[in-house]
C-alpha cells in the first residue's frame, strides 16, 4: 500500500449513537415512501399506461425527474445516510475507503449527476407549463420536438458540473458520528460548489420567470386552459416552491463558509429531500388519473363486454360478461 495515497478519517464519538440511529430511521421512513411513489410513477408512465402518457410531454419530463430522484434516494438509503447516521459502523467500514476507491468515486459522481439533472429537468418543466398557457395552439407540436431533446439534455448537461469529480480523488470525511464523501480537486478552479451555484441560479431564474407568467395567465385567463393541463400547472408551481427551498440552502452553503454547521448541513439535506420526495407526492395528490392508476393497479378491474344481437323478429338480445 502506498502511504501517500492513504487519507485517514477519524470517527467522531461525541455524538449520541441512539439519537443518530433515530435520525436515520426517521429519514428512511419518508425516503422509502418516496421511493415507492417514484417507482410507481415510473412504472405507470413508462410501462402499464404508456399508451396514455407517452404523448404527454410533462409526464415524460417528470419521468426523467423521477429517475434522478430514485437514484438519489437509493444512494442515501443504502450508503449516504447509513454511514452518516449509524456511527456504530464507522470504525469498521471507514478504513476500506482510506485508499482510492472506484466505488466511492462512482457513488459521488452519480449522486451529484442526479442533483444536477433535477435542476435541468426543473427548467424544462417550468418552460413546459409556461408554453402551455402562452402557446396552447402550438404547444403539443412544439413539445413533441422538444421532449426528446430535453430528455437527452437532462442526461448530458449534468456532466458539465461533475467532470472534475470524475477525474478527481474522492475520500471520506467525518460527518456527525459517521462519514460522508468529499474530493480533492484535480482542476483547482472547477469546484463543485461553483457549478452548483451556476446550475441553481439558472434554474431558479427560469423557475421564477416561468412560474410567475404561468400563474399570471392562469389567473387572467382561467377558461383558456383545459382542467387537466391546469392541474399540471399547479403541480409544477408546487414543485417549484420546493426547489426554491433547495436553492436557498444550497446557495447559503456555497457562499457563506461561516454559516456551515451541522444544523445547516442537515437543513440542506432536508430541503433536498423535500424536493426529491415531495415532487412525487405533489404529482400524485394533484393528478387523479395517476393516483387511481397507482393505487388500483394491483386490484382486479371489472371488464364489461356487451354484445347486442339483432334477431329476425326485430327484437334485440344482449349478453354481458364481467
Amino acid at each position: 500500500m502506498n502511504v501517500s495515497n492513504v487519507i485517514e478519517s477519524e470517527c467522531d464519538s461525541s455524538y449520541n449513537p441512539l439519537f443518530e440511529n433515530l435520525l436515520y430511521l426517521g429519514t428512511a421512513a419518508y425516503m422509502v415512501a418516496g421511493l415507492f411513489f417514484h417507482i410507481s410513477i415510473l412504472k405507470t408512465i413508462l410501462v402499464t399506461e404508456r399508451s396514455y402518457y407517452k404523448d404527454n410531454s410533462f409526464f415524460m419530463l417528470f419521468a426523467m425527474d423521477s429517475i434522478a430522484s430514485t437514484t438519489l434516494i437509493l444512494n442515501d438509503l443504502l450508503f449516504g445516510r447509513v454511514f452518516m447516521y449509524i456511527p456504530q459502523l464507522c470504525p469498521y467500514v471507514s478504513p476500506f475507503f482510506w485508499t482510492p476507491s472506484i466505488l466511492l468515486n462512482t457513488l459521488y459522481a452519480l449522486n451529484n449527476h442526479a442533483r444536477f439533472a433535477k435542476s435541468v429537468v426543473q427548467i424544462f418543466m417550468v418552460l413546459n407549463r409556461m408554453s402551455c398557457v402562452l402557446l396552447p395552439a402550438v404547444y403539443n407540436k412544439l413539445w413533441s420536438t422538444m421532449t426528446p431533446i430535453a430528455c437527452v439534455m437532462s442526461v448530458c448537461v449534468p456532466f458539465a458540473g461533475i467532470w472534475n469529480i470524475i477525474i478527481s480523488r474522492t475520500f471520506i470525511v467525518a460527518v456527525r458520528g459517521g462519514f460522508g464523501i468529499n474530493y480533492i480537486k484535480a482542476v483547482p478552479w472547477a469546484s463543485l460548489s461553483m457549478f452548483q451555484s451556476i446550475f441553481i441560479i439558472t434554474a431558479l431564474s427560469f423557475t421564477f420567470i416561468c412560474t410567475s407568467v404561468t400563474l399570471y395567465k392562469l389567473i387572467l385567463l382561467p377558461g383558456r386552459i383545459k382542467s387537466a393541463e391546469k392541474s399540471l400547472c399547479f403541480t409544477s408551481i408546487s414543485i417549484s416552491f420546493t426547489f426554491v427551498l433547495v436553492a436557498i440552502t444550497q446557495m447559503l452553503f456555497a457562499t457563506c463558509p461561516s454559516c456551515r454547521s451541522d444544523e445547516l448541513y442537515i437543513l440542506q439535506f432536508l430541503a433536498f429531500d423535500t424536493f426529491t420526495v415531495g415532487s412525487a407526492i405533489i404529482l400524485i395528490l394533484t393528478n387523479k388519473h395517476l393516483r387511481t392508476s397507482i393505487f388500483t393497479s394491483s386490484k382486479k378491474r371489472k371488464i364489461v363486454n356487451i354484445t347486442v344481437t339483432a334477431r329476425q323478429s326485430g327484437r334485440f338480445s344482449s349478453t354481458q360478461t364481467y
